[in-house]
């Protein structure tokens, strides 16, 4: 019976362990950027006591739910795919910049994040509309 006991304990922590990711958000710093400004861009993944996360992050731009740029190699860059990008390691938070082209100018866009953590993949928006 004590087995039995350690082994509803050593579940119940794993259990919990896999739900530590409580919390991830994605912000910019305007809804609408200015072609060729530096627009600032926010990731932060916290568990429920609000303590910093590691977690990888994949940055894309989309257009109708279609990626049309995604990070790579420091920065964004055209691209398609769903799971396109470079995936960006941090842990807590994580900020950077882009510089919106004129080729997004008045186009609804889609900033998105699709940030691994704690085993799950989450995928984060943040409407766009560059001006």
């Amino acid at each position: 019976m004590r087995f039995v006991v350690v082994l509803l304990s050593t579940l119940t922590l794993v259990a919990a362990a896999s739900a530590a990711v409580a919390k991830a958000t994605l912000t910019g710093s305007t809804h609408r950027p200015v072609v060729g400004k530096p627009w600032t861009w926010t990731l932060v993944v916290e568990d429920g006591s609000g303590k910093a996360l590691p977690a990888k992050a994949k940055l894309q731009i989309t257009v109708a739910g279609m990626v049309v740029g995604c990070w790579k190699a420091g920065k964004m860059q055209p691209c398609h795919g769903a799971t396109v990008g470079t995936a960006i390691s941090f842990v807590g938070k994580k900020t950077g910049v882009i510089r919106w082209t004129a080729e997004s100018k008045g186009v609804p866009l889609t900033f998105r994040a699709l940030v691994t953590a704690g085993g799950k993949t989450t995928k984060l928006r943040y409407a766009v509309t560059v001006r």
